[in-house]
């Protein structure tokens, strides 16, 4: 049967002509790299990218893209025939996402179209307090130019395939085990059309008539960003999510199931994306992502409490297993796009880690590297860094703001500056917990039994290529040895060393 016949990526790959959005996003590189190094005879890759005034599209591909320490491998592989090589297999479309037809001349977007065996779609905007406008048109709206181009398939009556990147946090306030399926709202607001689709039609139509009276009511720009952040947030949980990042995610991903009929389509899911495990080389990372800037604030002595249930798990992935998943699913989609899936690609049920027991292999890792890390620790930690239920944690943030504040007061008046320190934490500590709080206490556990059986169809020779599954490695390792060195190597390269004396970490003896 054809459910369980063998797959191989490069098989189903090698010649397609892809199209790719987010390229210049963490993922969407590391989706890029993976598909040159692996795929060499992929047919060409289609980069969508938005140029400026400073930098045309192709500069800006060449520099912030393929001039990453990602590519290095390639680079290596390839020596001065590099730049050849990407300029054969990758062509760069200068574009923008949210613009109609992405901003490019009808004659261009159906030309393009009607070259292309597979999307992959990795843009997104991460920001989990994006102003509800700019979220809506980021990570939903634009979703109809990909359904667009999907249509316009050069063969009659078909349709392009394409990998939607999600987020497994579209589930949003629901409980227990989420599996791989269409998450149900959890507030219950949103009109089912059946069992898997739901009327956001309407839904969005409302949002952008109140988003429109928010513009008319404050325009003054700062002010209707303000409101429109406010907005988003009251809307996103009022109808069952944390954030608007994961209530537009889930809008897009209902635009696209009932954009595309149910078909040539697949949603994938990651959790939280964190540096690679090993491919093309372990701890690359590429910003300060949501454990990391955790992480990074307690290094730095500016958080040392936050809200977190200690017998939760944190779903933290590598980023190039999701690379592999995207291809995965992706090689998938070549052999069978009849139906629509959903994959999740995490780590909470293959090998689940407890948030306590992420907290004290970094808490020993900071310990013993501290010296070895001198861009990510300003010292040696002296102090531990506790976890509080989230009613103990707001009490806890109400007296410490009040006695930072009179403290701070006091000290001004007598000129001294010491006390602001304590301030610069305790609004540190408040900004990090409104911003990731609710990735810390965590009320479910994720399910991606579906993805690790479609990895068992892969060929032999292509498993360990392509591994998708979270048991491949130890947390310990991963945690200790791979990316808190990948961090200070990559994420943190062009800082200054935060080090100034073989001293505690500023601050810390000031922390409850």
């Amino acid at each position: 049967m054809t459910h369980r016949s063998s797959l191989s990526v490069v098989s189903s790959l090698q010649g397609k002509q892809v199209f790719i959005t987010g390229a210049s996003g963490f993922l969407g590189k590391a989706i890029v790299e993976k598909l040159l190094r692996e795929v060499p005879e992929i047919g060409g890759i289609h980069l969508l990218i938005r140029g400026s005034k400073r930098q045309s599209a192709q500069e800006r591909a060449m520099d912030g893209v393929f001039g990453s320490s990602l590519f290095d491998t390639l680079r290596t592989t390839h020596g001065a025939q590099f730049e050849q090589f990407i300029e054969r297999k990758v062509h760069i479309i200068a574009g923008e996402l949210t613009q109609p037809l992405f901003g490019l001349d009808s004659d261009t977007f159906v030309s393009t179209a009607k070259q292309l065996d597979l999307i992959i779609n990795s843009a997104a905007s991460v920001n989990f307090r994006e102003a509800m406008d700019q979220a809506l048109e980021i990570n939903t709206l634009c979703l109809n130019n990909i359904i667009a181009l999907a249509n316009y398939s050069g063969q009659q009556d078909s349709v392009t395939s394409v990998v939607q990147v999600s987020t497994c946090y579209v589930n949003g306030l629901n409980t227990g085990v989420m599996t791989e399926k269409v998450a149900a709202p959890a507030s219950g607001l949103i009109d089912a059309i059946d069992h898997d689709t739901y009327a956001i039609e309407p839904l969005i139509k409302q949002l952008q008539q109140k988003i429109e009276r928010i513009r008319q009511r404050f325009p003054n720009k700062a002010k209707q960003e303000q409101k429109l952040i406010e907005f988003g947030i009251q809307q996103s949980r009022h109808f069952g999510w944390n954030d608007t990042y994961t209530f537009s995610k889930w809008m897009g991903e209902q635009l696209l199931i009932q954009g595309l009929g149910k078909k040539n389509l697949t949603l994938l899911r990651p959790s939280i994306i964190e540096s690679t495990i090993s491919s093309p080389v372990p701890g690359w990372v590429e910003g300060v992502k949501v454990a990391d800037a955790l992480i990074y604030a307690y290094a730095k002595g500016r958080v040392s409490i936050f809200p977190g249930d200690d017998k939760g798990i944190l779903d933290v992935i590598p980023v190039d297993l999701v690379a592999n998943a995207a291809l995965l699913s992706a090689a998938e989609l070549m052999q069978d796009s009849k139906d629509y899936r959903i994959y999740q690609c995490c780590s909470g049920s293959a090998n689940p880690i407890l948030l306590k027991q992420f907290i004290d292999y970094m808490q020993q890792a900071s310990l013993q590297q501290y010296k070895a890390l001198p861009k990510l620790f300003a010292g040696k930690p002296n102090e531990t860094f506790k976890t509080v239920s989230t009613k103990k944690f707001n009490l806890y943030m109400k007296a410490l703001i009040t006695y930072t504040w009179l403290k701070t007061s006091v000290a001004r008046l007598l000129g001294s500056k010491k006390a602001d320190k304590q301030m610069l934490k305790a609004q540190t500590t408040a900004s990090l917990a409104t911003l990731f709080g609710f990735y810390t206490a965590a009320k479910y556990r994720f399910d991606s039994s579906k993805l690790e059986q479609l990895s068992e169809r892969l060929e032999k020779g292509e498993k360990k290529t392509f591994e998708v599954n979270a048991a491949c490695f130890n947390w310990k390792t991963y945690l200790q040895d791979i990316h808190l060195p990948g961090l200070h190597k990559y994420a943190l390269a062009h800082k200054k060393s935060l080090v100034k004396a073989d001293t505690p970490v500023e601050g810390k003896k000031q922390a409850a």
